[in-house]
C-alpha cells in the first residue's frame, strides 16, 4: 500500500503516517528508493497488536 492508501485505510494524516512508517521498529514498511510502502498483512497484525495491548501508535 502507498502512503495515500494507508491514510485512507486508517484515517490518519500524511504526517502521522510518514512518522510511523519511518520508525526503525516498523517491520511492515517497504522502502523502494525514497518511497515508502506498507505490507498490508504485517500492518494489520501491527494494528491488532496495538489494539490488544492498548498501545499508543
Amino acid at each position: 500500500m502507498s502512503i495515500k492508501e494507508v491514510c485512507e485505510y486508517t484515517g490518519w494524516g500524511m504526517t502521522k503516517t510518514r512518522e510511523i512508517l519511518k520508525r526503525s521498529d516498523s517491520d511492515f514498511t517497504i522502502r523502494v528508493g525514497n518511497r515508502l510502502y506498507v505490507n498490508k498483512k504485517l500492518f494489520d497484525d501491527y494494528l491488532v497488536k496495538c489494539a490488544k495491548n492498548k498501545t499508543d501508535i
